[in-house]
């Protein structure tokens, strides 16, 4: 098994130069006019490929990745969109010993252009300008597209995923043939698993286990076992939960996300003293709120509510502070595999509203930011002239979709979002700022 290769994968757009010579004083009088901009266009990626606007290759690049080379024929510029649920499927003939229906090596499941090296899917439905709260995957939704000027070739490497366990690891000199997940595999199940994971995002552990899963019924155990280093225990347990929305799923084309969020994050609020009233009224207050982007199941008692992992517990305990503020302290626990809640650390917090008055939301506001620095660390990698390239580390049980970074350590740094990031639970990811340092501000978690 190789080890994970960090890559970025980059779309390149040219433009061209006009010159001319004036000469004379009609051209001095009455100037030419520029000639008009290129048409551009919209296609899908196998749509413009039939028409004979795109020529398409792609080859092997290990069992993590492909490359695909797009060729752009026609006389317009081409903005091509790879929509969720593409396969680069094994084609036969190439001189590889036969191992199975796929081929002679593996056929692989593809990712987005614009995702950041670990992550897989597009992260439809984790990202929104307001706040990073979560919002529906339905209407009409931005797809990123890969921009190709006519006449011109842009190379593109893609995350991706084996669909065929036990099968040689595709290489450069290995050719696919691009097919909608439909036209590839009759299996219902196949076909929802890929197009989800490639529309709502997560790291690509999480996306390899699931298809070695609902491909080849391959056994957790074994996946951890002879796969390592590409898949871990916590990512494995997302896999599995994934694998139980899918099988509790309708009949749509993709997973309910609610079956991916609903019971993942409890919440309990206790007060010390005076505070037990405040702290009832904004347990309730949070009930079914937002916090680190997945929805607040509240808790009462002391006994730990029953869970299927992965799941957090988040126990609040509101303290007396100084005269208009509040203070607390949070103990954040983790359902495990085997069903059993263990701490994983605690952190403080403070709000600068007396808890007499704090409202729900700047509650969630005060515990994202206090669990967020806590359980996700950011520590610089690399240094260079006005920049410094971060190393984010995350420490929960879910894969970060988004995270909001500060430029800086002050209260007044500026705020900058990193969108569909996708660091899968015990991995890491780097992240360039324009700061000698940055802090974690807040993260956006979307079940997977």
């Amino acid at each position: 098994m190789l080890w994970r290769h960090l890559c970025l994968v980059r779309a390149f757009s040219a433009a061209g130069l006009l010159t001319c010579t004036l000469s004379g004083a009609s051209a001095l009088a009455e100037p030419a006019e520029p000639p008009p901009a290129t048409a551009a266009e919209t296609v899908k990626i196998l749509e413009a490929q039939k028409a004979g606007d795109l020529k398409v290759e792609a080859r092997g690049h290990g069992q993590e990745r492909v490359r695909i080379s797009l060729r752009n024929t026609s006389a317009k510029r081409l903005n091509v969109v790879l929509p969720p649920g593409l396969v680069a499927a094994s084609a036969t003939g190439q001189g590889r010993p036969a191992g199975g229906a796929g081929g002679g090596f593996q056929s692989m499941g593809l990712g987005s252009p614009v995702n950041q090296p670990g992550s897989f899917g597009q992260f439809r439905g984790a990202e929104s300008d307001a706040g990073f709260q979560s919002i529906p995957v339905e209407g009409n939704v931005r797809v990123p597209s890969v921009a190709v000027p006519p006449g011109q070739t842009v190379e593109l490497t893609l995350p991706a995923v084996c669909l065929n366990f036990g099968l040689p690891t595709p290489t450069g000199r290995d050719k696919f043939v691009l097919k909608n997940v439909d036209d590839y595999s009759g299996d219902v199940r196949v076909r929802k698993a890929l197009r989800s994971l490639a529309t709502y995002g997560t790291s690509q552990g999480v996306a390899q286990a699931v298809m070695w899963k609902v491909c080849n019924d391959v056994p957790f155990d074994l996946m951890i076992a002879q796969a390592g280093k590409l898949i871990n225990v916590h990512e494995v347990g997302l896999a599995a939960r994934f694998v139980e929305a899918l099988d509790a799923s309708n009949d749509g084309e993709l997973v309910d996300p609610a079956y991916l969020t609903e019971a993942r994050l409890f919440l309990r609020v206790d007060g010390e003293a005076t505070l037990a009233a405040d702290a009832k009224r904004l347990g309730e207050a949070l009930d079914g709120h937002r916090l680190l982007g997945l929805p607040v199941r509240l808790t009462e008692g002391n006994q730990p509510p029953p869970a299927s992992a992965p799941a957090l517990l988040v126990n609040v305990v509101l303290s007396s502070g100084k005269a208009g503020e509040t203070r607390g302290r949070v103990v954040l626990s983790r359902a495990s595999l085997e069903g059993r809640w263990s701490v994983m650390g605690k952190t403080n917090f403070t709000n600068s509203t007396a808890a007499s008055v704090l409202e729900g939301a700047a509650l969630a506001k005060t515990l994202d930011r206090a669990i967020a620095s806590a359980f996700v660390s950011v520590k610089p990698a690399r240094r260079a002239v006005g920049s410094t390239t971060l190393k984010i580390e995350n420490h929960l049980p879910f894969t970060l979709a988004n995270v909001v970074l500060k430029a800086g350590t002050s209260s007044g740094s500026p705020s900058v979002p990193y969108k569909a990031l996708g660091v899968g639970p015990g991995r890491s990811a780097l992240a360039p700022i324009q700061a000698p340092t940055g802090t974690v501000e807040r993260v956006e978690l979307n079940g997977l």
